[in-house]
């Protein structure tokens, strides 16, 4: 009697101790469209707020002509858009010895590229708010506060701070910013923001902020903990200045198929992945099979609104045995993904966009 083979349902997996941080799994990145169960999720706290959709208000202020108190359903009400975006944490695709200097204690496990996902989200433009409660001459930044708070997760320091983040104006005007309040056509799971966030397309993930219960236009920079204290890298020696700020997401691809541990068998293969690059076309991706001797271009599939791009290569290899294969992408500015860590100064790895190595096991038939 032959025994049935049982194959384990993907799910997410935890990436940090907290309980804040789980990655999509490498069968997720494999789909054009992330599922919600699967799509990763990145909390600074681990316990989520729990806002009711009935007394809910979202509250429009500051430097404004008009504020607004806006309840679930009048969001509802107003013209309703959908946009296809993937997101990614900047410290997605981890170099695991930068991070093992600083974050050893916070980590468990650093590896791999899930902590992205794309969806197709639902909602209204912020635009179409902004215009509504009229932006006052003075106004220069747009302040987002979530309703989760708490000690900062790595150090307890601050011991209460509101998760906030600003937005220069015209990325708040934007008509792709998105207050959403759908995720693949259905309310926005609790662990994604319910029942409205902040979308921001083709910047990092932490921009695009869950919970959202305030928005006030400022008439100045905005130094919040979250916005100077993290999500930053160290420059090096010589640079004009000491932190670059994060917020577009870098050039960038990775392999999919073969999955991490898949034997690959001896024959044709579809080689496939993604690829991305925040609000910039991908113009070309270059696939090795030979630990980065040689490059063969990618055949691209085009992308939908902020979408990843998805790539496809067929690999015939020669013979049995074990190969290293590797995807570098290029965006329309001629950007290519560097070979090495692109930021070295800090321990975090934060917009690591390197060239990673995808080693794979290449056997016959017969399974030799």
């Amino acid at each position: 009697m032959s025994q049935a083979i049982v194959t384990a349902k993907p799910q997410l997996i935890p990436t940090n101790a907290g309980g804040r941080t789980f990655a999509a799994p490498p069968a997720a990145l494999q789909s054009p469209i992330t599922p919600n169960e699967l799509f990763y999720i990145r909390n600074h706290w681990r316990e989520p707020p729990r806002l009711d959709a009935a007394t809910y208000r979202l509250g429009i202020g500051g430097e404004v002509m008009a504020p607004l108190n806006l309840s679930l359903q009048e969001i509802l009400d107003l013209p309703k858009r959908r946009l296809q975006v993937t997101l990614e944490c900047c410290g997605n695709s981890p170099v695991p010895e930068y991070w093992a200097k600083q974050m050893r204690q916070v980590m468990e496990k650093v590896t791999g590229h899930g902590i992205m996902s794309n969806a197709e989200w639902g909602g209204v433009s912020l635009a179409t708010v902004l215009e509504r409660v009229g932006l006052k001459s003075t106004a220069k930044q747009v302040v987002f506060s979530g309703a989760d708070h708490g000690p900062d997760e790595t150090v307890g320091d601050p011991p209460e701070v509101t998760y906030e983040r600003a937005l220069p104006l015209e990325k708040a005007l934007h008509p792709d910013t998105m207050l959403a309040y759908e995720m693949n056509g259905e309310p926005l799971p609790v662990m994604h923001g319910y029942p409205v966030r902040l979308l921001v397309p083709g910047w990092y993930g932490m921009n695009s902020i869950k919970w959202l219960v305030g928005v006030n236009v400022i008439d100045h920079t905005f130094e919040g903990f979250y916005q100077t204290q993290r999500y930053m890298v160290m420059n090096g020696p010589g640079a004009d200045s000491f932190y670059t700020y994060l917020n577009e997401m870098r050039v960038k691809s990775i392999i999919t198929n073969p999955a991490p541990g898949e034997i690959v068998p001896l024959g044709t293969y579809r080689l496939a992945g993604a690829a991305w690059s925040g609000e910039q076309d991908i113009v070309r991706v270059e696939v090795s099979t030979d630990g980065g001797q040689t490059w063969e271009a990618a055949q691209l599939s085009p992308r939908t609104n902020y979408s990843w791009y998805r790539w496809e290569l067929s690999w015939q290899p020669p013979r049995p045995g074990r190969y290293v294969l590797m995807s570098r992408a290029t965006n329309g500015r001629g950007e290519m993904q560097p070979l090495e860590f692109p930021n070295q100064w800090d321990g975090r790895s934060y917009g690591n966009n390197m060239v990673f190595s995808h080693a794979v096991e290449v056997r016959g038939v017969s399974g030799r």
